[in-house]
């Protein structure tokens, strides 16, 4: 009676196990999303945008010189935003209501340098190799990623690297 015990004891931990394994790799081959916020320019001031809160979004600022390289030209209070917010809640995006985005691309293969001030990356995919300015923002992800990974890089407008995972 006990072996037949400790079998469906050990039976249920490898069914445990193995779901969890399982579930580690669906999320991480899941696609990341990012929101898609539209609010209001609060205050410009001090050299920076406040933007107002909305659902999904505490009080947010960005730089003005930020605001003005990603499309923002000299914001005026009540002018409609959509703020691109990744999934650490960071902005890596931001363009007028009415403006249409001109789109962001992904480029997928392996880190083969990153600047140690983290200003520029290279990725080496089957083609070439090709260098990429860092956001400056972006920066703290790239602290995470290891030369020689696998990595996926969206690159926004201006072709610099706002956001940066890994990928299997």
């Amino acid at each position: 009676m006990r072996p037949m015990l400790v079998s469906i004891v050990v039976a249920v931990g490898l069914a445990w196990c193995g779901s969890q394994a399982f579930a580690l790799e669906s999320s991480e081959a899941a696609p990341r999303t990012h929101q898609h916020l539209l609010t209001t320019v609060e205050k410009v001031g001090s050299g920076l945008v406040w933007f107002k809160p909305v659902k999904g979004l505490e009080h947010r600022a960005v730089s003005l010189h930020k605001a003005e390289r990603m499309g923002l030209d000299e914001p005026k209070v009540g002018d409609e935003v959509y703020l691109v917010i990744d999934e650490g809640n960071d902005l890596i995006d931001l363009h007028k209501k009415d403006a249409q985005p001109a789109g962001h691309r992904l480029i997928a293969g392996k880190l083969t340098y990153a600047d140690p001030f983290w200003e520029f990356i290279e990725i080496t995919d089957a083609d070439e190799r090709q260098t990429f300015a860092m956001d400056e923002g972006t920066g703290s992800k790239l602290s995470m990623r290891k030369q020689g990974e696998l990595v996926r890089v969206e690159l926004n407008e201006d072709n610099e690297v706002v956001d940066i995972f890994p990928t299997h």
